[in-house]
């Protein structure tokens, strides 16, 4: 017999699953019979200490029982919580990919991941980091600018899979320069398609009438 207790939505399309010590999961309610007879408990920490999952008496996750297993792919919780194990909150992604959609690490102290304060240059300084290779994106006068250049980057870089901030319009400057510090490293990117159309943006502007 589960030890959770399941509440639905009114509109039968979501459920709350209620774990013994007042944690809440929430699923598709068309999949509770798939685990209506499991007991589940809070743990498997992930590696930074940042994420807890829920889990079976052996370990196994929630979203294990739900999603069927793809070798060569990671369950991905979009929006990093993994106590939301909806559908539309889960895709199958690589490892690298997977990576990329992480959440700020505890020693930040900036508030947004690859920008800090650079003191020797006065400046703020943006990183984004891809298969072990870490690109040096620019400094920038103000932290807004800096944030910008790396959501650039990660679009260049990863595509849908990064966690991008707002930040507000990015200047055509800013993308530019970011652009071209990305460009060495496209065949590293999740999102190559964004060069192309790049280059091809490029080339227009270039061409005589």
């Amino acid at each position: 017999m589960s030890n959770v207790k399941y509440i639905f939505s009114d509109d039968g399309l979501t459920a709350y699953g209620e774990l013994p010590g007042g944690e809440v999961f929430v699923i598709d309610a068309d999949m509770v019979d798939k685990i209506k007879t499991v007991k589940f408990y809070v743990g498997g920490k992930s590696r930074d200490g940042n994420q807890s999952y829920v889990i079976d008496c052996r370990g196994r996750s929630l979203h294990d029982y739900l999603f069927e297993h793809r070798d060569g792919f990671e369950i991905d919780h979009i929006n990093l919580d993994t106590f939301d194990n909806r559908r539309c909150n889960i895709r199958y992604c690589t490892h690298q990919q997977n990576q990329m959609n992480q959440p700020l690490q505890k020693n930040n102290t900036s508030g947004v991941s690859g920008v800090s304060y650079y003191p020797p240059r006065h400046k703020f300084r943006a990183r984004i980091k891809v298969s072990q290779h870490e690109i040096h994106l620019g400094y920038f006068d103000t932290f807004e600018d800096a944030v910008k250049a790396r959501n650039i980057g990660m679009l260049c870089m990863f595509g849908q899979y990064g966690r991008f901030n707002d930040a507000g319009e990015i200047p055509g400057w800013i993308e530019n320069k970011v652009i071209e510090k990305c460009i060495r490293f496209a065949g590293l990117s999740q999102n190559s398609a964004f060069f192309d159309f790049w280059e091809v943006q490029m080339d227009g502007q270039n061409t005589d009438d």
